[in-house]
């Protein structure tokens, strides 16, 4: 047992996790290869992409050696520090879910028409124990359609962050 257990006789139900996680891991269907597919168009196909198994991708504006190393340290950069994210609406009718690093996780429009019930019903369980996330109106934990879209998308960020496993790396060149 370390010193500060000792010290503080804290008990192990007691100790917060961190990085915190979301309790969601969603189940619904991912498609790599259409995933992949869209990240190209997104960044015009000029961008080296390593898309994990639960669909966050990370890109790099930048040529690397090591797509697969490159990702995992980008993924794991969002994951230890802060799972900050922002939502865009693409001109495709999708949704992107942009982190702190150059990663980001797609929800395909189609996907929340088939899965709306289900998302609409679990989206509380995509805020991490002790997390409060504002909206724009300043409450906590409060989310439109968006704040949910941007939950599911960020749940899946954090299923492949805990199990960082590169499934289709993209290299233009």
């Amino acid at each position: 047992m370390g010193l500060l257990s000792n010290l503080f006789r804290v008990r192990p139900e007691e100790k917060k996790r961190f990085p915190p996680v979301p309790q969601w891991q969603p189940n619904t269907p991912i498609d790599i290869d259409r995933i992949l597919k869209t990240a190209r168009y997104y960044t015009d196909d000029k961008l080296q992409l390593g898309i994990f198994k639960y669909g966050t991708v990370a890109f790099f504006s930048t040529r690397i050696d090591d797509i697969e190393e490159g990702s995992k340290i980008c993924l794991d950069k969002i994951y230890n520090f802060h799972a900050d994210f922002k939502p865009l609406t693409m001109d495709d009718g999708n949704y992107l879910i942009e982190y702190s690093q150059p990663a980001f996780t797609i929800v395909f429009n189609d996907e929340l028409e088939n899965h709306w019930d289900y998302i609409e019903k679990n989206h509380q369980q995509g805020v991490c124990t002790d997390e409060a996330i504002l909206n724009a109106r300043g409450q906590a934990n409060v989310f439109d359609r968006i704040g949910k879209i941007c939950l599911f998308g960020r749940a899946k960020m954090f299923m492949d962050a805990q199990d960082p496993e590169i499934v289709k790396p993209f290299d233009p060149v």
